[in-house]
Order: C-alpha cells, then structure tokens, then sequence
C-alpha cells in the first residue's frame, strides 16, 4: 500500500475560468505530492464546473473536488471550507489566476515546512508564467535570502492545517483583502513562524476579471480598521482603528482614485459592522504586537532552518 500523500491543494475562484483551467492544469506538476485539489466556486455565474472540465479534459489533476457556492461567501470562507474538507496535514493555498510553474520549488517548500515545527506558513514568491520573479517590492520581503515575514498572501502559501484551524482559520467578516495579515497576527500570537521563500516562486498572472480599484480601496480600508478591532489590545485598538481609517485619504490620493462619497460609504460600513467586531474581538498580546513590529520595522532576520535534533 502507498504512503499518503501529504498535501492539498485549495483555490477559490469567481468568475475566471480560464484562468482556472490554467491554474488545474499546472498542478499535474505535483501530483506526487498533492492527494486532492479542492476549488470552491463562489458564484461564478455560470457555475465554474462544466467549463472548466470540458476546458481541461484529460489534463484534469488527479483528486480534483468541485465545490460551489451559489451566492459568494469570499475567499476567506472558501479557504476555511477548504481546510475543513481537506484530510492531509499541510494545505498549499493558490489563487485562481496563479500557476505552478516550478514543481521542485513546491516540493522544497513542503520539505521546510515539514521540517520546523514552529513553522504555520511557507510564503512563495510570485513571477511570471516563466518563472521569472516579480520586482522585489511586490514579494513577502524585498531580500533574496529566506526569512521570518510578519504576513503572507494566498496567492501563494503553504500552510500548517492544524495551526490554522486551531486558531480559527480566516476571519470570514473580513472576507477579501486583509485576511491574511489578520490571520497571521493571531498565529504568530499562537507561536506560529511565517518564513519566505524567495527561490520558491509560484506564476502569479494576476487576472483583471472581477478587479475594481474604488471597491478595493474600500475593502482596504474597512478591513484594516476592522482588523485592528479584532486583534489589538485595549487601550491601543481605538486609536489603531482611526489611524487606520485615516489611511483612506492618503491611499486614494496616492492611488489617484476618484472616489465621491466613498469615504462617508466606508464609515457607513463600518458602522453597521463595528457591534459584531467588537463582539468578536481576539486581541493577541503585547509581546506579539513588539515581535510584530519588529518583522515590519527591521531588516528581516535570516531563516535558520533547525537541526534534525531541534526538529524532533
């Protein structure tokens, strides 16, 4: 009888599904290390389905679940069910419109991750459909050498299930943009490292399908003040809340969106999701804000992988 495979792979998708098919399409590239590929369709109008198998045909990956949403939830909640379907212990998360183009670097990736238990996620960079990385502004970290990041991105990252179903997986109020960092704040709170791997790169061939730069300013926004509710110890979170909200102006400015109204529509937002933040609050402790800000303000620290003795 073969050994398990050890990985899952989720991605979830709206509306792209030629983007998708591509993306499937490249995890033939892996399928000695991944037993399932799970896609939640959040309301793609038409269902993504019997697209994107007719699309794929015989190049379908092996293990490839289907499922839907009829009315979307948002990526946070697909990646929760995907986590709660999924039955191997590690779980590479994609975006729809990214692509393996580099097996050896996903079997690298599972390989450190695997290895460290302190490790909750492997950030992968993100390149071109050649491989080729992207500038090092829009990575993890600006550096060329592996190490410790405050936050990561779905389009590409391997995670510890258990780590982030113990800590409560993505907080599906915030949904899209933001999710991420929300999240790893309360698995570093838990003891959870997050490493970047800058030789691990995934295709992220970002598909402008469903994008709206006013909407995402908007999101941006709410979810950040939001996610200051969430996690930052009292006295801070109401200051945190409002420098936050602040930020709207200086992000449309320096984005040159024109946005009438679009701050009075945040605050209204905001308003109606405050009593349910505040309900749900999990503020993580004072020492995690100092080691946070010690990712996010210094020169990021080397990766040290453990020895075989520490990794026991």
């Amino acid at each position: 009888m073969s050994e398990p495979k050890p990985l899952t792979v989720g991605v979830c998708t709206r509306n792209r599904p030629d983007a998708l098919a591509r993306c499937l399409r490249s995890l033939r590239a892996i399928e000695d290390v991944a037993e399932a590929v799970i896609v939640v369709d959040d309301g793609s109008t038409p269902p993504a389905e019997p697209i994107v198998r007719a699309a794929l045909g015989d190049d379908a990956p092996k293990g490839l679940r289907i499922l839907r949403n009829d009315v979307s939830r948002r990526p946070a909640a697909g990646r929760n069910r995907i986590a709660r379907e999924a039955s191997t212990p590690w779980i590479l998360y994609l975006d729809d419109d990214a692509a393996v183009v580099d097996p050896e670097a996903i079997r690298r990736a599972l390989r450190v991750l695997q290895a460290d238990p302190q490790l909750a996620i492997v950030a992968l960079a993100q390149g071109d459909a050649e491989g080729k990385p992207w500038p090092p502004h829009t990575q993890p970290a600006p550096v060329d050498y592996a190490c410790y990041v405050a936050a990561f991105t779905a389009y590409g990252a391997l995670m510890r299930r258990d780590a982030m179903l113990a800590v409560g997986g993505f907080r599906e109020a915030i949904g899209i943009n933001g999710e991420e960092k929300e999240l790893a704040l309360r698995l570093l709170d838990a003891g959870g490292r997050i490493v970047y791997l800058p030789d691990a790169i995934v295709a992220h061939l970002a598909d402008e399908a469903g994008r709206d730069r006013r909407r995402y300013l908007h999101q941006i926004v709410r979810n950040d003040v939001l996610g200051a509710v969430y996690t930052l110890p009292f006295p801070l979170w109401p200051a945190g809340a409002l420098v936050r909200l602040k930020r709207y102006f200086a992000m449309r400015s320096g984005w040159s969106i024109d946005d009438p109204g679009g701050f009075r529509e945040v605050v209204g937002v905001l308003a109606r999701d405050f009593p349910a933040a505040l309900r749900d609050r999990t503020p993580v402790r004072w020492s995690t804000l100092r080691a946070w800000r010690r990712l996010t303000t210094q020169p990021p620290e080397p990766y040290r992988a453990p020895t075989p003795e520490e990794g026991r």
